[in-house]
């Protein structure tokens, strides 16, 4: 019992210790900023999304679902997600003082941003019709569809995300979550007073979507003026490849990265819609509802440690760099299975108090789900 209770007291001692570590007590600063927005966002979120399951029933809000994944699907295949490029190069650039990198390096991340969005809801426009038929679903889908796709063209937030997250902006990164929410929320009440259908929530789901990516735009922009990264528009691309060496290959690998993981996480939805009907897609978004709590909670984290070993690996600290992993997945893992525990247990009294007892079948996905996400 000594022995163990020695153990105990030294890791308690060591956990105590890394908090006295400037770096890590920053990372759980930023984090904290992004966890309770997150907190907050998605607070609303699922009272929006439990309000909508209830008007829709599952058998449109597994057509909405549908509007939902295609969107993300296709806009995330086409899209580049630029932001890790901006972290990494920016911060040698912010190291080496070089002001007409970071300004060449942002007016480059925006033009992918710029051109992958037109390109990606023109495609899928293209490719709403085929992709409807070879589901089976019902053509008189297809508009809802169309409609949702032109939320690609908004989709600007990979360069903003990297400007706030390098300059350490997390807390006007973390409004986000809020401002979608306290709109998708205002909207989907606005439904409810005017009897609204299918139609007025996949309305309010883009206009959503629309008013979260110009926010980060907008912000982004701010930043930079208050940083004097200014006259990026004028800045040449020519020579961006020899002034950081390994940035095409660099911006194509990550990407490839986190189109893989999206698709883990999110095209799983045009799979259940090819097999079952759109009220068993309704369920299994209800699942997924509420499996999507758990990243609130353990993103922030992971997002705010990328900025903190972009300066590890630019000062080429590869002590600090390691400690920060391994501490920051310690505290990750804990929680997700916390959170996966307590719906467990409580999980069928959550569904019928709030989806309802339309829904309880998803509970048993529900469990599942979040333990693939744990694991």
């Amino acid at each position: 019992m000594t022995i163990l209770a020695d153990r105990l007291t030294d890791n308690r001692r060591r956990v105590l210790a890394w908090f006295q570590d400037d770096v890590f007590r920053r990372l759980f600063v930023n984090a904290g900023k992004l966890l309770s927005a997150n907190v907050v966002g998605a607070v609303l979120g699922l009272i929006a999304a439990v309000l909508t399951a209830r008007a829709l029933g599952p058998q449109d809000y597994g057509i909405l679902a549908l509007v939902l994944v295609y969107q993300l699907t296709v806009g995330k295949l086409v899209t580049f997600d630029a932001w890790q490029a901006v972290i990494k190069f920016g911060s040698e650039a912010l190291h080496a003082d070089d002001r007409a990198g970071l300004r060449q390096l942002v007016k480059f991340g925006f033009a992918l941003d710029i051109a992958s969005a037109l390109v990606g809801m023109a495609l899928a426009m293209a490719l709403a019709g085929p992709v409807i038929g070879l589901l089976g679903w019902d053509a008189s889908v297809r508009p809802l569809v169309v409609l949702y796709s032109v939320l690609i063209l908004f989709s600007l937030s990979g360069t903003p995300i990297g400007v706030l997250r390098l300059f350490d902006r997390f807390d006007l990164l973390s409004y986000t979550a809020i401002l979608s929410g306290v709109v998708r929320l205002a909207g989907v009440a606005w439904c409810l007073l005017t009897n609204q259908r299918l139609f007025g929530f996949v309305l309010v789901y883009l206009i959503t979507g629309i008013v979260g990516q110009l926010y980060q735009v907008f912000a982004s922009l701010w930043v930079l003026r208050k940083q004097n990264v200014t006259g990026v528009i004028n800045e040449p691309l020519r020579g961006i490849r020899r002034r950081f060496p390994g940035i095409a290959d660099y911006v194509w690998t990550t990407n490839l990265t986190m189109t893989v993981r999206m698709l883990s996480r999110e095209a799983d939805g045009l799979f259940i819609a090819a097999l079952t009907t759109p009220a068993a897609l309704g369920l299994f978004k209800v699942a997924k509802q509420f499996a999507g709590v758990l990243p609130r909670f353990s993103d922030p984290l992971s997002q705010s440690i990328y900025p903190e070993l972009a300066r590890a690996w630019a000062a080429r600290d590869a002590g600090r760099f390691v400690s920060l992993i391994k501490r920051t997945t310690l505290f990750t893992a804990a929680a997700a299975f916390g959170g996966w525990f307590v719906f467990l247990l409580a999980g069928r009294w959550i569904i019928r108090w709030t989806v309802g007892p339309a829904y309880q079948d998803a509970y048993w996905v529900t469990v599942f789900y979040l333990l693939a996400l744990v694991i």
